[in-house]
């Protein structure tokens, strides 16, 4: 009862110190990283200003790591998660080792967490195959090599009439990663490029300046924006995309930032003309 009370206590204070939902927050602070019990992942979370906001990111995006610092961005919600308070935006895990950043709460008891995983929260028919995979590998462990996710059906050629699509991709911080999701997307542009004869794929990369709450700003690095674009372009040629039709470009300065979404700057557009 007593750490419940605490618990309660420091979950109230972090909700009157945060900033009310739908105010911005930008800060760099060490991820902190919180035990949720014996069946679950860890989950993370960062302090600023007195109050704690959760670190979640879409799925593939980039999970929080200890001794690494990360670049907070993000509106805040009414919600919480980890003992913290929700925010919709991007944690983006910076390069540099800090080795003050390796602190783990132990588990309390109280904020427990959510099992994931496909045998969990997959679909239903992929929560089928992998139960199904793990009974039969009981009796042949030979089959424990193999995925547990069942592929994504193939996706259906694309039909005329064609018009011109879009896509954009999005990086943590002087990152050049994108996330499985959007590369899923940008194998579909490319297979719609194909089959609608392109006469141009445009990419274009940019990197973004992230303006922080206390009113500084973080630049990403000169050669990011390029990097970005040449990677994106290489993945279409490897794809099928024909040459003649690719255009590769970067723009040579950063997206100004604003402290409201300059996650958004970082990123590469491709632009499909049929």
């Amino acid at each position: 009862m007593r750490g419940l009370i605490v618990t309660l206590a420091l979950a109230a204070f972090a909700a009157q110190a945060a900033d009310a939902p739908g105010e911005w927050v930008s800060f760099v602070a060490c991820p902190i990283a919180r035990d949720t019990g014996p069946d679950t992942d860890l989950c993370f979370f960062a302090e600023y200003n007195g109050a704690r906001y959760a670190l979640v990111n879409p799925p593939d995006w980039g999970v929080p790591q200890l001794k690494h610092r990360v670049l907070v961005e993000g509106r805040v919600t009414a919600g919480t998660f980890c003992g913290a308070i929700t925010i919709e935006g991007r944690a983006s895990v910076l390069p540099d080792i800090d080795a003050s950043c390796n602190t783990v709460l132990p588990f309390d008891g109280v904020i427990k967490g959510i099992a994931g995983g496909v045998f969990n929260s997959g679909s239903a028919q992929q929560r089928a195959y992998a139960q199904d995979l793990a009974r039969r590998a009981e009796s042949d462990p030979s089959l424990s090599v193999q995925p547990a996710i069942l592929d994504a059906p193939p996706m259906p050629v694309p039909q005329p009439p064609f018009e011109p699509r879009t896509l954009s991709i999005l990086y943590p911080f002087d990152s050049t990663r994108g996330s499985g999701p959007d590369m899923i997307k940008l194998k579909e542009i490319a297979i719609y490029a194909m089959a609608a004869h392109a006469k141009r794929v445009e990419v274009v990369g940019y990197r973004g300046v992230s303006r922080l709450t206390n009113g500084t700003d973080m630049e990403e690095s000169a050669g990011v924006a390029e990097a970005r674009a040449r990677k994106i372009g290489g993945i279409l040629r490897a794809l099928g995309v024909a040459e003649e039709s690719l255009s590769i470009r970067w723009e040579g300065g950063a997206i100004p930032g604003k402290g409201d979404g300059d996650w958004r700057n970082r990123k590469v557009e491709i632009a499909v003309s049929p």
